[in-house]
This record gives structure tokens, C-alpha cells and sequence, in this order.
């Protein structure tokens, strides 16, 4: 069956309510476990089917954020979650009471009562209006950043199709592209900030209304994250400052002298006089090869990658109107992953879809997994087989890129590096935000400015005067729409060195370690999981030097 024959309906929300009512009154009435245990897996029938359908009706919306049709299903859902995440809530309390919790724990394992335990401290249906205002910040922040329409040379471009003129290989022309990047946000910087105060606020209130001091510890049990806290971040971000930030400076530097810049600045985005590389052709050149590749990967990425292309699960063309980024879905019910993306010609095709495809690979290997909570692991988790994926496919980036392949593989491994600053920065950002949740949209922007002397030092914006006065994180999607989900990028990214210096070493113990990682699903927490593939944690400071030594040396032997 192709997606675009795949089953689609409203689900009836009263119906809805009254049939977990009645299961939470059977399911508390039990006599014994077994009952209870073949009423959760009821349960996980109904909440695939919901969570099916909403993530067509998301899905669609993100296709088309101009049609009429999908807006109004998108918003439908986008209305209903709340109410259906006060429903299920109801079901996660008679769980949690349970007395037969000893045998529901031998069935399920500890982890599900930690996700259980972080929903019921996150949630009450007194913050379910809020919830919904939420949603519709966070659509209209999207449909802003969709819609935009910038004119280039007499070619009307979205966001995402100014990327290929902010990587060629005439100065001018990229410095042109990013002031018409810098333009439409400072067009719209007003209506912008308004958004995001109005985000901060609710979220700042929802926080309140749950008896927490401010939003960050809500933000982090809205992550799921069991087994580290704001304290170990705080840590961690240290040592991406003390051990990496000097090496992305040594890149940065080496990059001046290949370009020949006595300075570099924000549209300075090259890494080689003759351009950065790109894919010897467009989607359809693309997916062939990756059909090649994954052919020859294993049997397992074989099967999972024609069954992408042959039951159409994927959507990889940048065009007006579609919400920009890439990502991927699910349809539990269906047993289904699917793959968003916005393909524009530079070498980003390729990372981001081997990253996506990392992630509906993980979410295809473990479809079969007990519980729908165990479908996908946390975000960080999440982003280890994504990250990984991008480097456990390195043998065939020669498909791509074919002589450009060396090229490649240097930019992408010190872009891998450089990113780790960057994603410390947006979340220090984020935890400095919930502190002071009734800054002004200036003290934002400042503060921003404060925070790239410390993880981006050599960041220089020339003279394009909205990102130059701290509006650079307004362009980050994930600070308006999902609150502090961005140190698992480099979480994860840590645990990907680790798997890239493995296949150096031993490709097939390497392989046999990520299987186990997918097929496990979100069956363990983010640090459990780790152990489980047998790479070290992120949070060990030792880590940093093992992988910023290794990294250190590869450059150095392979710089170009």
C-alpha cells in the first residue's frame, strides 16, 4: 500500500473518551495481571490508530502549508491532542496504582514506569487550554517561515531555496543570499518576537500551574529524561567548550588560508576555492544511489529501502509552500516510518537523508517492540542512529559525489565538529530563556550575542544588521517549537564519533552493535541504551579528548 492510499479519518473524540473510561474502569476492577496486562495491549491499538492519523494529518499540513484542506485537519489535530493527552492520562494514573505494578514491571520493564512516572509530574488537564494556544503558536511560527517568498534575481524562493546561493562559490552572490535571508527576518523580527513571548509566557504558566519554580525542569520531563539533569548539561556544555571549541577555531583558521580571507564572515560558508562539494544529480540521481547503497549495506537496509521507495514513504522536493527542514514520521498502526525532506542541490541532500533515513530505519527495526512508548527512544537516543547512519555509509559516498568524494568526507566531519558549539550554544540559550522568562525580545537578542563570544568566538555577521543584533536563534525552529530539544544533536553526535572510529576498526562488530541499538527501540533510557552498544558515555569528559584527538589526527592526514 503507498502512502497516498494509506487510511485517513477524524478520530471521534467523545468516542474516544468513552471507551478509555470504560477500559481504565475494567483495568482497575482486574482481577489479576494478566487482565490488566491484555488491556494495555488494547490500549496500544487505540493510541497507534490515534497517533496514525495525526501524523498524516501533521505530515500533510508540513506538504502543503498552504492548502485549505490540511490546514484545517493539521489544526484539527493540533486541537484534540490535548484533550486526547488528558484522556491518556487518566489511563498512565490506573497504571501507575496498579496493585499488580510488581508483575506489570516484570512484563514491561522499569523503564516504562520512569516514562510513566515523568508523564504524571508533566501533566494536568488544568494546562490543556494552554496546551492548545501552544499548538497554534507554534503552527503560525511554521506557516510564517513557510510562506516566505523572496524574490532573487525575478525567482520567487522560499528560505530553503536560498541555500544553493549561500554556498557558491562567488562571494558576493552568498553575501546577497544571506542579506536576503537577513531581510525577511527583519521584516518580520515583530511579529516574530510576539510569537516567541507569547510561547515563553504559556510555557512559564504551564510550569505553574504544575508547582514547578520555572519551565526548565517541566521542559526536561517533557523530554524524558530519566537519568540526567540540567546540572550534568551544565557540565557537559564545559567540556564542548574546553576541548572543541578550540578545534573548530584550528578548522576555521585552516579554512581562511584555503580561501585565502584575511577574515571570514557568517556567508563565508566554503571550505574549498572551488566550491563545496555537491550530488552529481538531483532526487531521482539521489535515491538510485541510495538504493545501491543501502542494497549493499545489509540485508535488513536493503529491504527497508525499497520498501521506502516502492510504497512511496518518501518526500524529498523543496517547493513553495512546504514547510521547510527534514525530519521523519511514523504510523505506528501501519508499521510504517516516512521521510521529509527539502533536497536543494549542495551536499546537505545527503547528510540529511541518510540522517532520516537512520531514523525511520530505528523506528522499522523496532515496530515490533511490546509498547507504542517503546517505538522511538528519547530525543537524544533517537538522534544516535540518525548521526551514526550519516557515517556508517561513508563507503558509498563515492555514488554521490563520485570525484568530489574526499571533499566531501572533510567537510562533513569537520561540519560534524563545528556543529557541537552550536548546539551547546542554542541550549545554554534555552535554559538562559526559562530563567528569565520575562525578558524583553532585547535582552533576548543580547544575550544571544553573549553566548556566541563563548562557543562561536571567530562567528562574524559583517554588516547584516538582524543577525548582527542577536536575531540568528529566531531562524531555529527548534526553540520556538520544541523547547530544549537540541543538545541530543550533539549528545548523539558524540555517540556517532564513536561508531564513525569504530568502522574504522572493526566494521562488522560496529554494524552488529547499531542493530542491537535500533531494534531496541525506546525499550531503555538514553544512557542504558548507550551501554547496550557498547559506546561510551557523552557525559565522561574522557570521551571529548579520545574523539577530539581522533578527529585532530584524521584532519590533519586528510586536509586538503
Amino acid at each position: 500500500m503507498k502512502y497516498s492510499e494509506y487510511p485517513y479519518e477524524r478520530i471521534d473524540l467523545e468516542k474516544f473518551k468513552n471507551e478509555i473510561e470504560l477500559m481504565v474502569g475494567n483495568f482497575s476492577s482486574a482481577e489479576n495481571a494478566d487482565q490488566q496486562i491484555k488491556i494495555i495491549q488494547e490500549y496500544q491499538k487505540i493510541q497507534k490508530e490515534y497517533q496514525s492519523y495525526s501524523s498524516i494529518a501533521h505530515l500533510n499540513f508540513a506538504r502543503n502549508t498552504k492548502d485549505k484542506k490540511t490546514i484545517k485537519e493539521n489544526k484539527f489535530y493540533d486541537e484534540i491532542g490535548p484533550e486526547i493527552a488528558s484522556v491518556d492520562n487518566k489511563f498512565t494514573k490506573a497504571i501507575d496504582s496498579s496493585k499488580f505494578k510488581k508483575e506489570l514491571l516484570a512484563e514491561f520493564g522499569e523503564h516504562y514506569f520512569n516514562l510513566i512516572s515523568m508523564e504524571l509530574k508533566s501533566f494536568d488537564s488544568k494546562i490543556v487550554e494552554l496546551m492548545k494556544e501552544e499548538n497554534e503558536l507554534r503552527n503560525k511560527y511554521r506557516s510564517l517561515l513557510a510562506g516566505a517568498e523572496i524574490n532573487y534575481k525575478g525567482e520567487i524562493l522560499n528560505l530553503t531555496g536560498l541555500s544553493p546561493y549561500m554556498q557558491d562559490t562567488d562571494r558576493e552572490t552568498r553575501k546577497e543570499a544571506y542579506k536576503l535571508m537577513d531581510d525577511f527576518f527583519q521584516k518580520n523580527e515583530e511579529e516574530l518576537d510576539l510569537i516567541f513571548d507569547k510561547l515563553v509566557k504559556i510555557r512559564n504558566q504551564k510550569a505553574k500551574v504544575l508547582n514547578f519554580d520555572n519551565f526548565i525542569p517541566l521542559g526536561y520531563l517533557n523530554m524524558s529524561r530519566s537519568d540526567y539533569g540540567a546540572k550534568e548539561v551544565s557540565e557537559y556544555r564545559k567540556q564542548i567548550v574546553k576541548h572543541i571549541v578550540p578545534l573548530v577555531k584550528k578548522i576555521n583558521q585552516k579554512r581562511k588560508e584555503i580561501l585565502g580571507y584575511e577574515k571570514m564572515f557568517i556567508y563565508d560558508t566554503l571550505y574549498f576555492k572551488e566550491g563545496n562539494p555537491k550530488p552529481k544529480g538531483g532526487v531521482e540521481f539521489q535515491v538510485e544511489q541510495a538504493k545501491t547503497m543501502y542494497s549493499e549495506l545489509s540485508n535488513e537496509t536493503k529491504d527497508f529501502f525499497n520498501m521506502m521507495i516502492d510504497e512511496e514513504l518518501m518526500d524529498l522536493e523543496n517547493r513553495p509552500g512546504k514547510s521547510g527542514g527534514g525530519f521523519c514520521t511514523s504510523f505506528p498502526s501501519l508499521e510504517r516510518p516516512y521521510i521529509f525532506a527539502n533536497f536543494n542541490g549542495t551536499d546537505h541532500d545527503v547528510t540529511v537523508l541518510t540522517h532520516e533515513a537512520g531514523h525511520a530505519f530505528q523506528c522499522y527495526q523496532s515496530r515490533k517492540q511490546p509498547l507504542y512508548r517503546y517505538f522511538w527512544p528519547t530525543y537524544e537516543a533517537c538522534e544516535i542512529h540518525s548521526m551514526s547512519m550519516e557515517f556508517l555509509t561513508w563507503d558509498w559516498m563515492h555514488l554521490f559525489f563520485k570525484e568530489d568524494t574526499d571533499k566531501f568526507l572533510f567537510k562533513h566531519i569537520a561540519g560534524s565538529l563545528a556543529f557541537l558549539p552550536y548546539g551547546a550554544l542554542v541550549d545554554h540559550f534555552q535554559h538562559w530563556i526559562y530563567e528569565n522568562p520575562n525578558a524583553t525580545p532585547k535582552e533576548r537578542k543580547n544575550q544571544w550575542l553573549k553566548l556566541e563570544n563563548i562557543y562561536q568566538p571567530d562567528k562574524d555577521y559583517d554588516d547584516l544588521d538582524f543577525l548582527k543584533n542577536g536575531g540568528f536563534w529566531q531562524k531555529q525552529s527548534h526553540i520556538y517549537e520544541v523547547p530544549f530539544y537540541y543538545i541530543d544533536y550533539t549528545l548523539a553526535q558524540i555517540c556517532a564519533f564513536q561508531f564513525w572510529i569504530r568502522m574504522q576498526e572493526d566494521k562488522e562488530s560496529a554494524w552488529d552493535d547499531y542493530m542491537k541499538l535500533c531494534k531496541a527501540g525506546g525499550s531503555m533510557s538514553f544512557l542504558d541504551l548507550v551501554k547496550l552498544a557498547n559506546i561510551k558515555s557523552p557525559f565522561d569528559p574522557k570521551v571529548f579528548e579520545e574523539v577530539a584527538t581522533k578527529i585532530n589526527n584524521w584532519l590533519s592526514k586528510n586536509s586538503l
